[in-house]
Parts: C-alpha cells; sequence; structure tokens
C-alpha cells in the first residue's frame, strides 16, 4: 500500500556525502521510482524529471534539495496529480503548487532557494567548481509544504535519486593564473586548440567567481576568470582601475599557446558590463564584449588611462528606498547624460558588442543605459552591436538553470539588495542569452 499523506513527518532527506549515482527506494511500494535522465550532466543542460509507480491521480509533492560548499541547504517543492497510469512527468505536466505553478520543466532546478532553517537573503555561488553539485530529488505522498517536508516528523520519501551538475566537462582544465599583477583562473577547453579566449569579469561582489569561466571551457571557449578586488594581494576595496591591469591580462591569454590569436573578447555583468566596454574602447586586441546588466558610463570608480582619467559615475544615496528589509537601488546612481564626462566612447571602439538586458534589473537603470549606449553607436553610424532585452528578467543573468535570486545580502552595502525579476522568465532568458553569448563569441573572435 502506499503511505498516504498524515500530520506525523519525518526527518528532511538526509544529503548524499559520495559522488555516485545511485536509486534509492524508499517507498513502502517499491515499485515507486523518481528518475532524472539524464542522471548526470553539465549544468547548463536540461533534464527530465519523471515519478511512475504511483496510484493513478495521485496527489504528490516533488522535492529538490543540495548544499553549498558552506553547507547551507537550498530546496524547490512542486505538487503534482499523477496521470490515470501513475505517473508525473515533468516535461509535459504542470505543477499545481509549491514553489512554481505552471508548466516548467526545469522548475525543481531553477527555483532551489535557501531553506526555511536558512538566512533567506542567501545567494547561492558555486566556489567550487571542480566537482558538481549534487542534488536529490525526492518523490512524496500528497502536497506538502515546504515545513511539513523539513520537519523532523515528516514521512519518509516515496522513492528519492541523486542528480549530479559538472560545471566542467571532461578534459577542461583549471589553471591558477599568477601573471605580474593579474589574479584569476585560467579554465581551457579539451582538446588541443587553439580557442577562443575571453575575459571574464562580475561585479561588486569582488574576489574570484569562477563557474560561468568553468562552463564557457565546456563549452569550447577558454575563459579568464579575471579578480580585480578583494582577492589575493588586490586592493581591498573599489577605489580605482588602471587599465594597464586589464592590458596585462589580455596580454597573458594571448602569449598562451592554446589561445586563438591576434584577438579575444571580454564578457561581465553589472560593474563587470561597464568594464568590457572599456576594454573593448581601449584595448585593440579586444573585438567582443558581451555587456549583461552593466552601465554605459565607468561606475563609481576611477579608471586611469594610459595619458587621462575617467572619472567614476556616482550614486545619490539619498534615493535609496528600503522595503522589508530590502534595499532597492534602481533611482540611486545619476543619469550617465548628466555627466557625459563618465560614458565610455564605445563608438571608438573596433569591436563587435551583445547587449543582454534584464527588462526588470531592480539593481540600477539598464534598460536605459543600453539604450544611451545605442544611439551613441547610432549616432556615429555604427552597426556593430546586437541587442537582447528580456521581459520578467532581473540583475543576475547567470548561466542556464542557475537558481533564480531576486534579492540577497551584499557585502558592500551590508544589507540585502533587490535583483529583480520573476521566476519563470528569468531563468528562461539565462538559457536564451546563454546560446546567444555562445554564438556571439564563436562568431566574432578571430
Amino acid at each position: 500500500m502506499m503511505l498516504q499523506a498524515s500530520k506525523v513527518r519525518q526527518l528532511c532527506p538526509n544529503y548524499f556525502s559520495s559522488g555516485n549515482i545511485q536509486m534509492m527506494m524508499t517507498s513502502a511500494s517499491k515499485d515507486v521510482q523518481v528518475s532524472v535522465t539524464p542522471a548526470s550532466c553539465l549544468h547548463d543542460e536540461s533534464v527530465q524529471i519523471r515519478a511512475e509507480g504511483l496510484a493513478p491521480n495521485q496527489d504528490v509533492t516533488l522535492y529538490c534539495s543540495m548544499k553549498d560548499t558552506r553547507n547551507v541547504h537550498y530546496l524547490s517543492i512542486a505538487h503534482y496529480k499523477a496521470d490515470d497510469s501513475g505517473q508525473v512527468d515533468v516535461n509535459t505536466m504542470e505543477s499545481l503548487g509549491g514553489s512554481y505553478a505552471s508548466l516548467f520543466p526545469m522548475g525543481l532546478i531553477g527555483t532551489l532557494h535557501p531553506a526555511p532553517s536558512e538566512y533567506k537573503f542567501t545567494r547561492f555561488f558555486k566556489r567550487d567548481v571542480v566537482n558538481p553539485n549534487i542534488l536529490e530529488l525526492s518523490v512524496y505522498d500528497g502536497h506538502l509544504t515546504e515545513e511539513e517536508v523539513c520537519a523532523p516528523e515528516c514521512q519518509k520519501p516515496l522513492a528519492s535519486t541523486q542528480h549530479e551538475r559538472h560545471y566542467m566537462g571532461p578534459g577542461v582544465q583549471r589553471i591558477p593564473v599568477r601573471y605580474g599583477k593579474v589574479r584569476g583562473t585560467l579554465f581551457l577547453p579539451a582538446g588541443e586548440g587553439p580557442f577562443p579566449g575571453v575575459v571574464d569579469m562580475f561585479g561588486t561582489a569582488g574576489g574570484l567567481l569562477e563557474y560561468r569561466s568553468a562552463q564557457l571551457a565546456s563549452r569550447g571557449i577558454a575563459s579568464l576568470a579575471l579578480a580585480f578586488f578583494a582577492y589575493d594581494d588586490l586592493p581591498k576595496s573599489l577605489e580605482e582601475f588602471n587599465i594597464s591591469y586589464f592590458e596585462e591580462a589580455v596580454e597573458f591569454l594571448l602569449k598562451h599557446e592554446k589561445i586563438l590569436k591576434p584577438n579575444v573578447g571580454a564578457v561581465g555583468v553589472s560593474k563587470g558590463g561597464d568594464l568590457v566596454l572599456s576594454l573593448a574602447t581601449h584595448i585593440p586586441e579586444v573585438k567582443a564584449g558581451v555587456w549583461i546588466n552593466g552601465c554605459n558610463a565607468n561606475v563609481q570608480s576611477a579608471f586611469n588611462l594610459r595619458d587621462s582619467v575617467f572619472p567614476g559615475l556616482e550614486f545619490d544615496l539619498g534615493k535609496v528606498k528600503i522595503e522589508d528589509g530590502v534595499m532597492d537601488c534602481f533611482e540611486t546612481v545619476n543619469n550617465p547624460a548628466d555627466y557625459p564626462e563618465t560614458i565610455i566612447p564605445i563608438e571608438k571602439a573596433d569591436a563587435n558588442f551583445l547587449f543582454l538586458v534584464g527588462n526588470a534589473d531592480r539593481n540600477w537603470k539598464s534598460v536605459m543605459y543600453c539604450d544611451q549606449a545605442i544611439e551613441r553607436l547610432k549616432k556615429a553610424g555604427r552597426n556593430n552591436y546586437e541587442v537582447h532585452n528580456y521581459p520578467g528578467t532581473g540583475h543576475l543573468i547567470e548561466p542556464p538553470h542557475s537558481p533564480f535570486c531576486g534579492s540577497s545580502y551584499h557585502k558592500l552595502v551590508r544589507m540585502p539588495l533587490l535583483w529583480g525579476g520573476k521566476p519563470q522568465p528569468h531563468l528562461m532568458a539565462q538559457r536564451h542569452a546563454w546560446n546567444t553569448m555562445l554564438s556571439f563569441l564563436r562568431r566574432c573572435i578571430r
């Protein structure tokens, strides 16, 4: 007999300490199975999630969980009703509630969020890209809440399985970089090459983030994950930038035997976005720039060129709004049009640009910044750009199936920051943006 939902709940399912993929039947009915196909894949790949052997039209809860390198617990749930044959196919059936309610094949993975016992404004960062994320997926009888699934008295799952999501494909190399003043990590695709190369940058979170570079290399693009502050012996804060640091990073890439000569690209999100524009404008070898929810001006910190200095576009902190303990900075950055000395002269760049814009970005006015950048290119008679606007999409456009994060704690402001967006459109945008970026980089780096 199937176990029926009751008020008696057992402990949350345990995590797996091994990377071995295995099926575990923890059901009173050994015929119930939950499966993920493929059981192991790259993180940017979609999967099929199914439950079988259920009673016809049985109400069930699918549960997904994982832990990050800090041991923070993330979870998602979705409510389904089995069909007449006792099956649930997440690829073809709508969720009736839980973390999402719609037809959303990758919803269980894309809506992973901190468990009720965790700090709710924790953002998932993949720090250890060598080892995969290990997810546990379970099926429970009845439609349960997150609190019920996680309660010590929770019923046992009818069935459970593991799923591995890898950031580094077979043969990808991870190489720590200390080259002159440059600090980062180089990821090389499998094979002899040569491969198109990019400099990969993030924003004011600082430190060194490798997960996008690892995935780029898994798709045939060599990527230098570049730190520019708050890492190793680099400056601890965003005081100023020097073009020489980024020139040295490009030099390092082009000296490597496996990098395609004579040009490279640059990828950046948030503050990394305006750095991409600066690199493409002032470093001749940078021929492709991917701008992800950045600014068209040099934000916050002075940017020192060889014979001049670009001042930083400043903030008006009086325009900060705080609601439910979350900071909304949408109105705080000054309009670049009012401070033309901070605007990056991208019309002078001998490069192609890809602008990926979240129309629901609440970190700042990415749509306006992109419009101003395109207007500048048009006035100069340039057509070296491609723009993709994504409705319902927030600031943090990550590689596909990265968990959606609408707000999270930011160490620079020392409180939660609003990023914006809605889970389903945002996660759909991430997939389109990723494929668009890969195509753009392969086409424009020669």
